[in-house]
This record gives C-alpha cells, sequence and structure tokens, in this order.
C-alpha cells in the first residue's frame, strides 16, 4: 500500500532533526502554490524532499504505487502493471541534432492503465525483450509528466530500469485484470453520433470527431477523403462507420476511418443518446464521461509552460451533484470558458477523463473536444 502524507512527514523529519513539522508542512504548502495547483500533497513533498537534498525516500511500502494514483510532478516512482499494448521503435532527431529514439508501451494494473514512454538505450532494451500483451512487468525509477491532452504518462530515461515479473503470448492475453475500454472492435459496425467536429490544421491531418455509440463516448479521426466527407455530413448527424481501425495513444483508445472506410448517414430512427453519469459512478480508466452538477468552487485561469515549452492555460472548478463533488481541470480553450462560469451554475460536461490521485480522490480533465454547456 501506498504511504500516507504522515508517513513520508515523519521520515523526512527523522532525517532532518532540526526542522519542526511546522516549517516541514510549510514548505510543502509553498511548494504546492509554486506549481499553480497541478501537485498533490505526496509530489509537492518529495520535491521538498530532493530540495532538503535527502537520498531518495526509501521504497519499501510505497515504491509500487497503484496507476490510478500516479500524478505528474513524479520523480521516482515505480509501478507494476500487466502489458496492454507495445509500440515500435521510432527514431526522432532532436532540436540539438542528435538522433533519439523513444518506444510506447501501456501498462494497467486493476486501477487503471497508463502510458509509459521509454527514451533512447531503455528503448531498445524493451525492444529487444519482444515483450507481447498478457507479460507482467516492473518499472522502477520512473518520472511523471502530462502528456498531449493532459494525461500522465511514466517517462523511462537513463536511471531508470524493468524487471520482467512474467511473460505471456498474446494467445493467453486477457484485460481480466486491468480496466475495462469502452466495448467496440476493428471489426465492428460502429453507429454514432457526431456531436463535435474539428479540422486538423494540418493539411493531411484528420478531422477529430467526439461521438456518441451505443457502447458509449469516444473520439474518431477521420483520414484522407474521409475527413471532408464527414465535416459534409455534420455535427449531430448519425452515421454508421464501417472498416475503421483502433489505435491507442497517451491512454486513450481511437477509432480510425479512411479511404477504404465506409460512412453513410443513417436516418434519425437509430439515436445514440449521451447517458449522464451522477459524480459519484465514475471511475478511472481510459473511457470518457459526462456529468453534470452545479458550480461549487471556481479557481482563476492560469498560464503554464509544459515541459515541451508549450505554453497553455489551465483552471480548476469543482462539481457537485446529488452523489459527490469532483475537481475538473480545463484546458486551453476550456479554460478560457471557465472564466465566464459563476459559482451556482449549472453545467453539463461531456467527455472528459477520469483518475484517481493520491488521497484515493477522483480527479477529472477535459480533452480538447470536450463539450462543457451552461444547464
Amino acid at each position: 500500500m501506498p504511504a500516507s502524507f504522515d508517513d513520508l512527514l515523519n521520515q523526512i523529519l527523522s532525517s532532518n532533526p532540526n526542522l519542526g513539522r511546522d516549517q516541514l508542512i510549510t514548505m510543502v504548502e509553498q511548494k504546492k502554490q509554486e506549481s499553480h495547483g497541478l501537485l498533490s500533497d505526496e509530489g509537492a513533498i518529495r520535491l521538498v524532499a530532493q530540495q532538503l537534498s535527502m537520498s531518495p525516500l526509501p521504497t519499501v511500502g510505497f515504491a509500487d504505487q497503484r496507476i490510478s494514483s500516479v500524478h505528474a510532478g513524479l520523480n521516482n516512482s515505480t509501478i507494476t502493471g500487466q502489458i496492454i499494448m507495445v509500440g515500435d521503435v521510432r527514431e526522432f532527431q532532436r532540436s540539438d541534432g542528435t538522433q533519439g529514439k523513444v518506444l510506447r508501451l501501456k501498462v494497467g494494473d486493476a486501477s487503471g492503465q497508463i502510458t509509459c514512454v521509454f527514451w533512447d538505450d531503455m528503448a531498445d532494451t524493451v525492444a529487444r525483450e519482444t515483450l507481447t500483451p498478457g507479460s507482467w512487468v516492473r518499472l522502477l525509477h520512473g518520472y511523471t509528466k502530462q502528456g498531449m491532452g493532459g494525461e500522465v504518462e511514466f517517462h523511462l530515461g537513463s536511471r531508470a530500469s524493468f524487471q520482467i515479473l512474467k511473460r505471456s503470448s498474446s494467445e493467453t492475453f486477457t484485460e481480466a485484470a486491468v480496466t475495462p475500454v469502452v466495448n467496440f472492435r476493428a471489426s465492428d459496425q460502429l453507429r454514432v453520433r457526431l456531436l463535435k467536429l474539428q479540422k486538423s490544421q494540418s493539411e493531411k491531418g484528420p478531422t477529430w470527431a467526439l461521438c456518441s455509440s451505443e457502447s458509449g463516448l469516444l473520439i474518431a479521426k477521420f483520414w484522407d477523403n474521409r475527413a471532408e466527407d464527414v465535416l459534409a455530413v455534420g455535427e449531430v448527424s448519425l452515421v454508421l462507420i464501417q472498416d475503421h481501425w483502433v489505435t491507442e495513444r497517451n491512454g486513450m483508445v481511437y477509432v480510425n476511418v479512411g479511404s477504404k472506410s465506409s460512412v453513410s448517414k443513417q436516418s434519425a430512427d437509430f439515436v445514440a443518446e449521451t447517458p449522464v453519469s451522477s459524480i459519484g459512478s465514475v471511475r478511472p480508466g481510459p473511457i470518457l464521461w459526462t456529468i453534470s452538477g452545479k458550480v461549487i468552487e471556481r479557481g482563476e485561469v492560469r498560464e503554464i509552460e509544459t515541459r515541451e515549452g508549450r505554453r497553455t492555460r489551465v483552471s480548476n472548478i469543482n462539481l457537485e451533484d446529488d452523489t459527490a463533488r469532483i475537481r475538473v481541470s480545463l484546458w486551453d480553450a476550456h479554460a478560457e470558458r471557465a472564466e465566464s462560469l459563476r459559482i451556482g451554475d449549472h453545467v453539463r460536461v461531456v467527455g472528459i477523463k477520469v483518475r484517481e490521485n493520491m488521497n484515493g480522490e477522483k480527479e477529472a480533465s477535459t480533452v480538447f473536444l470536450t463539450q462543457l454547456e451552461k444547464q
């Protein structure tokens, strides 16, 4: 089980007898303020430990974190999980002209799933092991940060290592031990309602669509000539998709529709409703949720810089319904919408991701196709 905040606090105090408890708590709160609310108590106290030049906190008891509790800002984290997807090694050129390598794989445990990013020599090492879905691995000394869309990623560089706990062939793999995803496969026909369409800024990029299906919310990417076809069909339309394929990136599952796929407009006899879930019923994982509630707290819009150097904006709101309350992080354009919200407003948020923080509390964040509506 992960150590509690008090356990970590006591470990630091025992290593620093001249440091008072109140002083240490003040240092933790200062770190949280400096991060503009993006660090949890556990993330902040780890940074304080580094500032005090402590050796890494002992791994016994909390090294293997539940995946749902992993959050951005950790610098020495360890997780254990079952491999769900393994990508190929990709080579790229850095801004300084040097060559780099990267490999992505996705692991899951009973609490959730996360994308793991292996860099350079680590990428080659993992590729040589020819791991298959269903294998169990332990990933040590990784660091975490937010990827595209606000998803937390687990990164492994030169300081990291990994252990193969159990190998499994792809034929024996099942996802019984990990969080379920939306129930659709590449061979399925999909009937969806196009809730929101957004054309890529790149000339050869896809048209993105937030869709409602009988299985739940999903994001589809329409490529090639289908990118223009779906724009012509328009939002709110009902369509039948055939011969699509499914991919995963940054903890999200995408339906891809290309030149060999077919898209046909359907009659209004089929209506894929967008069910609204109670806040108390949502759970962490790769699927998207729709919730509604009353705004009980709204933070200021802040501009931050990601590790990749991209400037973005974020604002946090707390929503409450009859079952529970939850903090929702609004990113980019959604953060600007937050400026118009007032305490007491009722809103509906369509297409949010949910995760669990170190305190076991559920938190949500928008993706770029999320819809935020006043009710």
